[in-house]
């Protein structure tokens, strides 16, 4: 008799299981909100929206989806033993991004490079898309799976910390642009604990790969001034688009980049195209200058991460223990500190 109960509760746990593939592997899930969000209509979304934005276009054309990037801060607190809730969250998190991801800012902020609007609409995008209504099917309110940093230490860090988010997008950025293979990424993963509040690495030959891809695509992609440009520029053209009412509102927020892509070079606009040609040409347009003959100053994010490192019974950081990791880091963290001094060529 009980081995047949046996065999029952173990075809039942198989037949309510299914196996997620995540970059660090694939995950035998069975909680029913996960499952019904991950096939949710927003979450799939998400494949087409591409984790550099603009750059996917032009200079950095690794196919990774915000949808990898999801998937895998979920697997990362997974893992870990994360509660059911910031898995959840860790989930959710980028769901809120536009087409472009934060070319989104250039279209529906005054300020963008002190905003990020997907997170400003986070609850709302939640709520206006449907995944409320799953939410609460399955037992839980939308403020109790927003990634904040109060709520979900392990999802959500202050940089130069690590965080899930943070540990995710330079791993697999760092595998697709050739500095740590995937097997590396893994073994990272795998030595990474979150113990009181904080991403601990016992690896730190290893870990420093993922730092230097941290300060390299600061400087060269995430903080360029060639980023910078062709998000705004891109930005411009959307904006005008919807001035034109050749696209809604909504299909911004709702829609992914190809579609948008395609449909914008085909409008006949004066002012599109030339935003577009500008996207696409984009080294032509401006120079670097000294400050007093720039056009334009912006100053950008420094997106460097300094891990803590665990040696015998020490925990420091990773530049205080390297320091050909200091000197990197705090180059480029100057570097984005003064801006870039922007010189538009006619």
């Amino acid at each position: 008799m009980r081995f047949f109960l046996f065999l029952f509760l173990s075809l039942c746990t198989s037949l309510f299981t299914k196996p997620i593939e995540t970059f660090y592997g694939i995950l035998q899930v069975e909680e029913p909100v996960l499952l019904e969000l991950i096939e949710s209509k927003p979450m799939q979304r998400l494949k087409e929206v591409h984790q550099y934005g603009i750059s996917f276009y032009t200079t950095h054309k690794e196919e990774y989806s915000r949808f990898d990037h999801s998937l895998g801060v979920f697997a990362i607190l997974r893992m870990k033993g994360s509660s059911l809730e910031e898995q959840i969250a860790g989930l959710l998190h980028d769901v809120s991004h536009t087409a472009f991801s934060h070319v989104g800012e250039y279209v529906f902020c005054a300020e963008p490079e002190e905003s990020c609007y997907q997170d400003d609409i986070h609850a709302w995008f939640l709520e206006k898309y449907g995944l409320g209504a799953i939410l609460k099917k399955h037992g839980y309110a939308i403020e109790k799976v927003l990634p904040k940093r109060e709520l979900f230490p392990a999802l959500e860090q202050e940089l130069p910390n690590l965080c899930a988010d943070r540990i995710e997008y330079n791993l697999q950025g760092a595998f697709h642009r050739g500095f740590l293979s995937k097997e590396e990424a893994i073994e990272i993963v795998k030595d990474l604990q979150f113990i009181e509040g904080r991403w601990i690495s016992t690896k730190p030959d290893l870990i420093k790969k993922m730092v230097r891809f941290s300060i390299y695509m600061t400087k060269n992609c995430w903080g360029s001034a060639r980023n910078y440009l062709e998000s705004k520029w891109l930005g411009e053209a959307i904006s005008r688009a919807l001035h034109l009412r050749k696209f809604s509102r909504d299909e911004i927020l709702f829609g992914v980049d190809d579609d948008i892509w395609s449909r914008l070079q085909q409008i006949g606009d004066p002012i599109i195209q030339n935003r577009f040609h500008r996207v696409m040409h984009a080294s032509q347009y401006f120079s670097l200058v000294e400050k007093e003959k720039a056009d334009l100053h912006p100053k950008m994010k420094f997106r460097g991460i300094d891990p803590w490192i665990k040696k015998g019974e020490r925990i420091e950081r990773l530049s205080v223990l390297d320091a050909e990791i200091f000197k990197e880091y705090h180059k480029v963290k100057k570097e984005m500190a003064e801006g870039w001094a922007i010189k538009f060529n006619k």
